[in-house]
């Protein structure tokens, strides 16, 4: 990430300045506690100053680093002070060298430097502890003014604030952008305090990241200046069109692009992009002009729940919507972590509703909940709550609207937000909780709280655990990044489609990690009240979902530990139009076509003969138009004659209490969509043709047509308001060979666009088998075979083209197989099956076609 882009994300908007002048509060109160910072390194920059750095001094300098680490506070970690005096003593010539290049050797850049020193480093040694934190300290020992120290908390706690969208790279890489955020936020506040240095730079983030004061008052005051603003807005909505002007051109193009080929207020949404993008200017009248260009469009009034605010909305928020729930989140977060509340098990960053929680029509309010584990959900639950709007904040007891207490909350309200302090804010929070644990002890219902280990196991403990093989093996760091990637939550069904396995695959293998966590920490396990061992809660807290699916949550602390290893976010590989055109057996003009039909129709079906690869094209075009290869965006299932609108969208299951109202997948796919509309999602549903379309989608049957998007229907159990969003994408996929099916109704077909794939023997299948090591004569003699059999085939006045033999058969060859066992294997156990069912009657057809290939 250049220079440029760090100061564009580290000064985008108000925050940084807010949090500086927090943190410049906070330094005045007895919390404040990192002043010894300046004071050793100022010594070590003294001593510094006047030594040089040669083989008979580098082992007294780097012992006197060594010394002058504190054990509270430190700045590095011991085993890399002491891994460098080891490495001193034993070459200080080296050593030596090392230090001078990496201080003095201004045309190199630090990162550059900093790899230089560790490529010799782990010469010498290869188990050589040299992290980031050691060379931001050697570099501080002999410039504190120019170089700050590093901690990668801290970093990892920028990034996530400032939405500097960043993997950890390298340690050199590491330090060098810390430095430059530093630097960009010393050149930011410079002018008006002239004496900072690079350390206090250091410092105010070290402070803004770690500190819960600086944290809530920060977060606070930023979303109570972004509350006023969309109050203004609300009433104002010229002012809003004067703001949208002035965004990002490169983010407004991306929002265009979102909403190209839209419908409705999506498309009036795109159109206000375009005036913007091609004028750079728009008015209240051109936006009435446009409202009423799409409106007569539609024979319904599309307008009738919307205004220009409402409308306009999410091109504001789309960019905001991150930061808002990250401050959210530390909020969260200072609640939790208060000393009164630490016996308490709170769900972690749930509920946090920014200022789009009204069906993402947007609104001045944004609101949090923090309620105890157990609830199936907040509304059943006692709760600290926090809502901050345009009249200020309030903040306090409340009690879920099925909760028996409904109504009797104790709530404190200041509308003064210069006047909020932490310590106010804490005081209440805790004068309340005497009467949440009252509330809390009221039966609700009797949802079992997780087992307890007998202590947690901390963050540090599953750090060190997490790098030892013998404890965590590879394949656990699989299941365990993949759990991450999805949030740090899933059920076993959401892991193995996520993991292509079975969902009773990660049983033993977490029974078999749990064990060797337990002997590695002397721990008893966790047990059921029937005295039974419960393993998996070594790893995993839990509950039941709504739809009775049980929800694995991977412990705090363990996920913290997953999170530092991963970047502490999620990061998908990326796929491209590039990269799909590289797997898949189609050109780029018939690609272009495919996704301009999916944009414009939004519902399509692949169909064609069996091996053709319809379900694998269906996921790859997915990737390649989200740019990602993002399972949280993408959902498959697999329609059978007994596939109901029950396990689809809505219906009664059996429960303890006996039947319970449950979500479908569908009506929860539409719903995580509805609440990220600045997302594409896409859902596949294969074997399109194998279930009663009609009884399946029911009232959203309807919904899924293009022009119907965004339309509210009353659900038939429910009784509530639902749509099918615009920014859901349907994907069938169905096979013209299966004899079991009938011609799939009008209706479906109106509101489908049909691509159908054929075998594609072409030159890319030719080339992907040749890397894979199949010879040319394999090649051709597989040619040969197939073109005999499609010939009769298609010829054939029973089948035709629709039950001709598709590529997929032969694709890439396993590495442990000769090309001759893998072609016979597929001859005969895949080709010649499907062949004798095709003449069933005619078997003399089938031993004349395998006769000589």
């Amino acid at each position: 990430m250049s220079r440029e882009l760090f100061k564009k994300q580290l000064l985008k908007d108000s925050y940084i300045d807010i949090s500086f002048q927090k943190y410049l509060t906070f330094k005045e109160t007895p919390l404040y506690d990192e002043s010894y910072k300046k004071e050793i390194l100022s010594g070590l920059n003294d001593l510094m100053r006047n030594q040089k750095i040669n083989d008979s001094s580098v082992a007294v300098i780097v012992k006197k680093i060594q010394r002058e680490n504190p054990s509270a506070g430190s700045f590095v970690h011991w085993s890399n002070t002491g891994d460098l005096v080891k490495y001193a003593e034993e070459r200080p010539g080296e050593v030596a060298e090392m230090l001078n290049h990496l201080i003095n050797s201004s045309a190199l850049s630090i990162e550059e430097r900093i790899e230089i020193f560790r490529e010799k480093g782990k010469a010498f040694n290869p188990d050589i502890s040299l992290g980031a934190p050691l060379f931001g300290y050697l570099f501080a020992a002999f410039d504190y003014t120019k170089y700050p120290l590093y901690k990668q908390e801290v970093f990892t706690d920028i990034k996530k604030s400032y939405g500097i969208d960043l993997k950890l790279g390298s340690v050199g890489s590491n330090y060098e952008n810390y430095v430059n955020l530093c630097e960009i936020a010393l050149e930011h506040f410079k002018p008006s305090y002239p004496e900072l240095t690079i350390l206090d730079m250091q410092d105010f983030f070290f402070c803004s990241t770690q500190y819960d004061q600086i944290m809530v008052e920060s977060a606070v005051e930023y979303l109570y200046q972004m509350a006023v603003e969309l109050s203004v807005f609300m009433k104002q909505p010229e002012r809003l069109l004067d703001v949208l002007v002035t965004m990002d051109r490169q983010h407004l193009h991306s929002l265009r692009e979102h909403y190209r080929n839209s419908e409705k207020i999506n498309l009036i949404k795109f159109m206000v992009l375009d005036k913007i993008l091609l004028s750079g200017s728009i008015s209240l009248a051109e936006l009435e002009q446009i409202k009423e260009q799409v409106k007569v469009k539609y024979e319904t009034n599309i307008l009738q729940a919307w205004n220009n605010f409402t409308i306009l909305f999410q091109l504001y928020y789309a960019d905001k919507k991150q930061k808002v729930q990250e401050e959210q989140r530390k909020i969260h977060a200072a609640i939790r972590h208060l000393d009164e509340f630490k016996d308490i098990p709170f769900v972690k960053d749930k509920v946090l509703n920014g200022f789009n929680w009204n069906q993402n029509f947007g609104r001045s309010e944004c609101w949090l909940a923090v309620y105890e584990e157990g609830y199936e959900n907040h509304r059943l639950a006692p709760q600290f709550f926090v809502s901050i709007d345009e009249n200020g904040i309030r903040y306090g007891l409340y009690y879920g609207d099925q909760h028996p207490k409904k109504g009797q909350d104790d709530i404190a309200f200041n509308p003064n937000i210069n006047a909020f302090t932490y310590e106010e804010f804490h005081l209440k929070v805790a004068d309340v909780l005497k009467a949440y644990k009252e509330a809390s002890s009221i039966e609700v219902n009797d949802t079992v709280r997780p087992y307890q280990m007998e202590k947690e196991i901390s963050t540090e403990t599953w750090s060190n655990l997490l790098q030892d093989r013998q404890i965590f093996y590879e394949s656990d760091l699989v299941y365990l990044q993949k759990m991450c990637e999805l949030g740090g939550e899933a059920t076993a069904t959401q892991l193995a489609a996520a993991l292509d396995k079975h969902y009773s695959s990660f049983n033993a293998p977490v029974v078999s990690l749990a064990k060797r966590v337990l002997a590695a920490t002397d721990m008893a396990p966790p047990k059921r009240s029937d005295g039974s061992v419960a393993y998996w809660a070594v790893l995993f807290d839990g509950d039941y979902e709504e739809n009775n699916h049980f929800l694995w949550k991977a412990k705090p602390n363990l996920k913290e530990a997953m999170a530092a290893i991963l970047n502490n976010k999620e990061q998908f590989e990326s796929y491209t139009k590039e990269d799909f055109l590289s797997e898949v057996f189609i050109d780029e003009k018939q690609y272009d076509t495919i996704a301009n039909l999916l944009r414009y129709k939004r519902n399509l079906i692949f169909q064609g003969p069996p091996g053709v690869g319809k379900t694998f094209v269906s996921k790859r075009l997915a990737y390649s138009l989200m740019g990602v290869k993002n399972p949280n965006r993408v959902e498959m299932v697999q329609f059978h004659q007994n596939y109901a609108y029950e396990d689809f969208v809505m219906g009664y299951r059996p429960s303890e209490q006996g039947f319970t109202l449950k979500n479908g997948i569908f009506f929860d796919f539409c719903d995580r969509a509805l609440k990220n509309p600045e997302h594409n999602f896409y859902f596949i549903i294969d074997e399109i043709n194998r279930g009663n379309l009609s009884k399946i989608f029911g009232e959203l049957f309807m919904l899924i047509e293009r022009d119907k998007r965004d339309e509210f229907v009353t659900m038939g159990y429910s009784k509530k308001k639902f749509t099918v969003p615009s920014n859901v994408y349907l994907i069938g996929t169905m096979n013209t060979a299966d004899r079991s099916l009938a011609q799939l109704e009008v209706a479906l077909r109106r509101r489908f666009a049909f691509v159908t794939l054929e075998p594609a023997f072409n030159e890319k299948w030719r080339r992907s088998l040749q890397e894979s090591g199949v010879s040319d004569q394999m090649v051709n003699r597989i040619l040969f075979a197939v073109e005999k059999i499609n010939r009769v085939i298609v010829g054939d006045f029973q089948l035709g083209s629709g039950y001709a033999i598709g590529h997929s058969f032969f694709t890439a060859k396993p590495e442990n197989l000769n090309e001759k066992m893998w072609y016979e294997n597929i001859l005969y156990f895949e080709m010649i099956p499907l062949l004798e069912e095709y003449f069933f009657d005619r078997p003399e057809i089938v031993q004349s076609l395998i006769e000589g290939i």
